[in-house]
């Protein structure tokens, strides 16, 4: 099975028509839909309208997003070339702003059933505070408007989720995830220039869906932890400790 994925970089400081013009990016309005057989430049209306942060003037940015991939290495070998061409021409993202996120997308067919998809949920609510943790990058914090337009999983929707019998069951939306007909969406990431930062991300985005996939682990570790998460009331902290645990079951090793 080939694994597709694909992914969106918010930035700004950087003006879309010059980078356009220059690296040959065709350039996009935000509500234009469009193939993704190549990489693009996209207008993002709150980055291209008078949006002031730190008092400063952030009318210049957007997104730069990928085509369908399906090469890793190769993708890293791209991004390596589009990061600099971004910080080249200015390109920032802000020390914890909230307009500059890091979107993962990866092909759903891996969550071809129920089981998969309560199996995928009950581990994002189980380890919520951790991926947040890993979610910051290189940052102190993650992006505010996680907690304005995108909400912390909440275990008593999850429940709710969990118990629906029709067909909207495959289909999620919003808090940080956006599972579609073609993708599961992963919104967590603060942005990043820096490519190692990113394949964490990506690091991350891949081992989950590896253990997703794998029907030989440990479901009973699973729900012991989702089971104390939703003890807990949606009121879990970080804890070092289930850290460990989350990336023991992921096999994701930490970068030193």
């Amino acid at each position: 099975m080939v694994k597709q994925f694909g992914y969106e970089l918010e930035f700004h400081d950087a003006s879309l028509d010059l980078l356009a013009e220059k690296y040959q990016l065709q350039k996009y309005k935000k509500e234009v839909q469009v193939p993704y057989t190549h990489y693009f430049l996209k207008e993002e209306v709150p980055l291209t309208k008078h949006i002031y942060l730190r008092g400063k003037n952030l009318s210049y940015g957007g997104e730069f997003i990928s085509p369908i991939l399906r090469d890793y290495e190769q993708c890293l070998k791209d991004l390596q070339f589009y990061l600099k061409i971004l910080k080249d021409e200015g390109a920032v993202v802000q020390r914890n702003s909230w307009i500059t996120p890091f979107h993962i997308h990866l092909d759903r067919t891996f969550l071809y059933s129920r089981e998969k998809i309560e199996k995928l949920l009950k581990f994002l609510y189980a380890f919520q505070p951790e991926i947040y943790e890993l979610a910051k990058g290189e940052f102190d914090k993650i992006r505010e408007n996680i907690f304005v337009d995108f909400k912390p999983l909440c275990g008593e929707i999850i429940e709710q989720y969990l118990q629906t019998e029709n067909e909207h069951f495959f289909h999620f939306k919003g808090s940080c995830i956006l599972l579609d007909d073609q993708t599961l969406e992963l919104r967590y990431f603060n942005a990043s220039l820096q490519l190692n930062v990113l394949e964490t991300y990506f690091q991350f985005a891949f081992h989950l869906r590896d253990y997703i996939i794998n029907e030989q682990s440990d479901q009973e570790l699973l729900e012991y932890f989702y089971q104390k998460a939703l003890n807990n009331g949606d009121t879990l902290i970080l804890s070092r400790k289930r850290e460990k645990i989350m990336r023991q079951i992921l096999q994701l090793e930490k970068k030193k």
